[in-house]
């Protein structure tokens, strides 16, 4: 049975690499990027590690919404320096906060897309 974990570890952590690299290969438009956050699922896990991200930033004085606009449109290594944050930790903390965006605030979703580009 330990044969099947392992398969599905693995190609979990496949899937996850691919998404990764396809994210970080590009810098981002308006389609590629909401086809991510379509992708995206959330469970109640992502909500407590996004609230947690927030109460981070909050206790930092960084404003979230310039974070996840910046990691969306930095490379990678800038990134990295400039916020001391793995980048793709923040991308996928990112992804939750679009999708929340996207069912709460249509027209902030809207909004957030055209300050990107």
């Amino acid at each position: 049975m330990t044969n099947i974990i392992d398969f599905i570890a693995r190609h979990e952590q496949k899937e996850l690499t691919k998404l990764q690299r396809s994210v970080e290969g590009s810098y981002y438009k308006f389609g590629e990027l909401q086809q991510f956050v379509d992708e995206q699922q959330l469970q109640i896990k992502d909500h407590t590690l996004f609230l947690g991200f927030l109460l981070y930033l909050q206790e930092r004085k960084m404003d979230a919404l310039m974070i996840f606009k910046d990691v969306f449109t930095m490379p990678r290594h800038k990134f990295e320096h400039v916020y001391n944050m793995k980048w793709w930790s923040v991308a996928q903390l990112g992804f939750t906060f679009l999708a929340i965006l996207k069912d709460n605030e249509p027209a902030e979703y809207q909004r957030f897309f055209t300050n990107v580009e």
